[in-house]
């Protein structure tokens, strides 16, 4: 799985871009970056790309 995570502008705007398939390991590279800025901004838009992606793990649905 490859997980690319980017801030725009200040911060109160992601991107993520995720591919292969999600791992429960995964949620561990993202879910940190959006809590911090959520705390951060109160509200973030968040944009996640797709490309080749093929799905979850049951144990990332689990994270989910």
């Amino acid at each position: 799985m490859s997980v690319h995570i980017q801030e725009v502008s200040s911060g109160d705007y992601i991107e993520v871009e995720l591919s292969g398939k999600l791992a429960k390991e995964d949620y561990a590279a993202f879910v940190p970056v959006i809590e911090s800025a959520i705390r951060q901004h109160g509200k973030v838009c968040l944009l996640v790309a797709m490309r080749d992606f093929h799905g979850w793990t049951a144990g990332a649905l689990w994270e989910d």
